[in-house]
Order: structure tokens, then C-alpha cells, then sequence
């Protein structure tokens, strides 16, 4: 880890990090873009910058999301003088009860806080209008950072690790499970607790979650019945699964690691899985969305009333299919090499903005120009705030198992020749004008900045 500088003075980006596969990468090209345009960037674990915010410069903190009125870590990020900005990683799954969404994830007291709400379409942005007209226009379409590296220039942060899956295990029909609410990594009191805060906000949360996990168990054993089948179908094809990050993977081992031929992975970013397979199988996850916008084809399996995931987005996505020779017969084309069950990425774009034509990344970048910062430095002695009592704690204080299990699915560690090599990647792809450097100035917090 090398020291940190003192700085320039320049504008200071701040973005903190949850789920590493779900956020690392895109919000890395937010970053560098950032940088290539003058930004000090500093890029890192949520928790990390959390501990650290009363010492970091006060720039612009790109969050994961806004959070509702009674979110004490906005509110203190406010009180300490950032310039608020969030994309809400999980508006994704807005389209089934945007109600709730909104009632649960965001609020006008949060809202009233930042400087910009980015949102993922014009549909988006109506609903979120709606219900905040007084705040308009601090919220804007720029479409996903996420869909950006799902574009055909990002290909090569996945080839050497698609090739390696390749030649690894051949040809695979890739399985991508979300069946979090009924098999969490913190299943019980955890989702007990998720349901009571959000009843708080939306009174019928409780309901549509009780719904939802009664749906879900239905679908849930439907793909358990289904998945070692297509081992029967498809006997030259291995079956790959992979976990949600949210789930327990060792319920999937238990239930399907016994199987000739199937295996379970969590490692790793799902991209170059999807890129290496001959198909993938899904229930309305959102990599299903991923997989068509690389242009790989895809299947939803549909076999149980699902009011949360069977959509009109999930339509306008995916094939949908019901029942086992459907299935059966539609993947069968698809390994025979037919296209014929392909979307056009343009029909995509009523969903999600910025597929074509300037990065969702740019137009973040472009709303942040318009931000007025304070210039402010990065203190030299940041580095020995790893020895102050809270950070000791937070690294040392033994927590139960399952804890930190599902500490480590959500951020498995990050360092600096990652940072760097996908940054390599970035540049290329996102033709940026300058070198990006990147340096860690904490364990887990990189400082991103362009070269002299």
C-alpha cells in the first residue's frame, strides 16, 4: 500500500462499494471517468468509507441509494457537508411495485438532501416525479452504470477469465438462481426484521412479502424438480449453478452438488459465465437482462404465478416459457443455433436509458460537472486511522459465523493490480484521454487520480 498524497485541491469524488460483483466493475468506470476528466476519485468498501467519512474530502458521494427519511448514515453524510448523489442499485426490480419501491428506498426528506437521483429510464423518472414534483429536477435519466460493461467494447475485462471458464468446463447451460427471500444467507430473523422495516414505510410491505416467499418456495421447488433434467435433456452439456449473492450456496450444494455433471459456482462476477455458456436459464433475474444485452441468448422459467419477477419487463426481456417441453424444446433450438428467440437491444431501451449512444457513466459524470464542490485535500495521515479503535474493532471483534459468511458474499476484498488492470480495461474501452492512476491510501479504499 503506498502513501497517500496530500493532493491538488481538486474536485473529490467519493463512491462506496456493497456488493463487489453487482458494483466493483461499472462503478470503477464512473470513477475513471471521472478521473479522465480531472476528478480525485476515491473508490472503495462501503463500510471502509462509512468509518472514514469525517476525515475524507468533501466532495461528491455517489451512493448505492437514498435510502428513506430515517436513514441515519444520509443524513449524517448531509450534516458532514458531501454533495449527495445516488443510483439505487436494486431499482431494477422497481417495475413490479414501484409503490413500495419508492415508499421503501426512498423518501422526500432524503431526496430533499442530494443534489442528484439518478434513475434508470424516463419511466423511472415519471413515477419518481409523481411522487417528488417539488424535487424534479434534482432527479435524472442516465440509465444503469451496470448495462455500460454489458456493451461489446467492455468484452475484454472477461475474455482471459471467459476463456479460462471455457476450457475448464466446456460447453454449459448456465443456471442463475434469485431465489433469495426463501433461501438467504441470513434467512430467519434477518428477512423477519427486512419485513418490519419496511411495513414502517409501506403498510402492505409485509403482505407483498409474505406473497412473494409463498410464490417464490412454489417456483423454487418447481426448478428444483426441473434443473436436474436438463442434464437428461442435454446430456453433452454440463449444468453450472450459480447463487444469488445474497443466498446460501451451501443450500445449492446440498440440493443439486450430488448430481453427475452439475456444479455449483459463487465466485467471481457472473459476466464472464454468462459470455462462456451456451444458454442460460433464469427466473426473472435480473442477469437475464445482462445476457441479452451481450447479445447471449436466455430463457425465463416461468412454471408458477410469480407476481414480482413474471413482468412486462421480464416479457419484453425473455423468452417465457411454463412447462417442461416448452422448455425443453425452446433450449433445444437454442444449442441447435437458432436466433430466433433473440430481443432487439433497441426494443430495450423503454427500460433501461443509455444502451445506445453515449455511456450511462458519461451522463453521470456530465450531472456531477454541473455540482458546485468545494476543493478540499486528502490528509497525509489517513493510512494510521487503520490503527484507531473503531477501525480495530470493525476488523478484529468476533462476529457469528453466519455473519461474517454473508459479510464475504457481499465484498470478498479488492486490491490495487485489480483496480489497475480493470482500469486498463476501462480506458480502452471508454477511450478516455489521459492515464488514470490509482493508488491505495487504505485498506480497501483506492484513490483514483489523472497523470502528469
Amino acid at each position: 500500500m503506498t502513501e497517500p498524497r496530500g493532493g491538488n485541491g481538486k474536485r473529490w469524488l467519493i463512491i462506496p462499494l456493497e456488493v463487489k460483483v453487482r458494483e466493483f466493475v461499472p462503478r470503477l468506470l464512473v470513477a475513471a471517468i471521472a478521473a479522465d476528466r480531472g476528478y480525485d476519485v476515491l473508490i472503495g468498501h462501503d463500510r471502509v468509507v462509512r468509518r472514514l467519512a469525517g476525515h475524507l474530502p468533501r466532495g461528491i458521494m455517489f451512493d448505492k441509494a437514498l435510502g428513506v427519511k430515517t436513514d441515519r448514515k444520509v443524513h449524517r453524510y448531509a450534516r458532514l457537508g458531501y454533495r449527495l448523489t445516488a443510483f439505487d442499485e436494486e431499482s431494477t426490480g422497481l417495475y413490479p411495485n414501484p409503490d413500495m419501491f419508492f415508499r421503501t428506498r426512498l423518501s422526500h426528506e432524503t431526496l430533499s438532501l442530494a443534489s442528484r437521483y439518478f434513475v434508470l429510464s424516463d419511466i423511472v423518472r415519471d413515477m419518481a416525479v409523481e411522487r417528488y414534483p417539488d424535487l424534479a429536477e434534482r432527479i435524472v435519466t442516465t440509465g444503469m452504470p451496470r448495462s455500460d460493461i454489458w456493451r461489446e467494447a467492455f468484452r475484454g475485462l472477461y475474455e482471459a477469465e471467459r476463456d479460462r471458464i471455457s476450457r475448464t468446463h466446456g460447453k454449459f447451460i448456465l443456471f442463475n438462481s434469485n431465489f433469495g427471500i426463501v433461501v438467504h444467507a441470513r434467512r430467519g430473523r434477518f428477512l423477519e426484521n427486512q419485513k418490519k422495516r419496511h411495513e414502517k414505510h409501506h403498510s402492505g410491505a409485509t403482505a407483498y412479502f409474505s406473497r412473494m416467499e409463498e410464490q417464490a418456495g412454489a417456483n423454487l421447488d418447481a426448478f428444483l424438480e426441473m434443473l436436474p433434467k436438463l442434464r437428461e435433456w442435454f446430456p453433452d452439456y454440463k449444468l453450472i449453478v450459480r447463487p444469488h449473492p445474497a443466498e446460501d450456496v451451501s443450500f445449492w450444494k446440498e440440493r443439486l452438488g450430488g448430481i453427475g455433471g452439475v456444479e455449483i459456482h459463487a465466485d467471481g462476477i457472473v459476466a464472464p459465465w454468462i459470455l462462456a455458456s451456451s444458454v442460460l436459464v433464469h427466473h426473472g433475474c435480473t442477469t437475464g437482462i445482462e445476457a441479452g444485452l451481450m447479445g447471449k441468448p436466455h430463457v425465463m422459467y416461468a412454471p408458477h404465478r410469480d407476481d414480482h419477477h413474471d413482468t412486462e419487463l421480464m416479457r419484453t426481456f425473455a423468452p417465457m416459457v411454463r412447462d417442461h417441453d416448452t422448455l425443453r424444446a425452446t433450449l433445444g433450438d437454442i444449442l441447435a443455433g437458432s436466433n430466433t428467440h433473440q430481443k432487439p437491444r433497441e426494443s430495450l431501451e423503454k427500460y433501461f436509458a443509455s444502451l445506445i449512444g453515449p455511456l450511462a457513466s458519461e451522463r453521470i459524470v456530465d450531472q456531477f460537472d454541473g455540482i458546485d464542490v468545494p476543493s478540499s485535500t486528502l490528509p497525509v495521515w489517513l493510512p494510521l486511522m487503520r490503527f484507531a479503535p473503531r477501525h480495530l474493532v470493525a476488523r478484529y471483534w468476533p462476529r457469528p459465523a453466519r455473519a461474517r459468511a454473508y459479510a464475504r458474499q457481499k465484498w470478498s476484498g479488492a486490491d490495487l493490480a485489480e483496480v489497475r488492470q480493470i482500469l486498463k480495461t476501462h480506458a480502452c474501452a471508454a477511450e478516455l484521454t489521459h492515464d488514470v492512476r490509482a493508488d491505495e491510501v487504505f485498506p480497501q479504499l483506492f484513490h483514483l487520480r489523472r497523470g502528469e
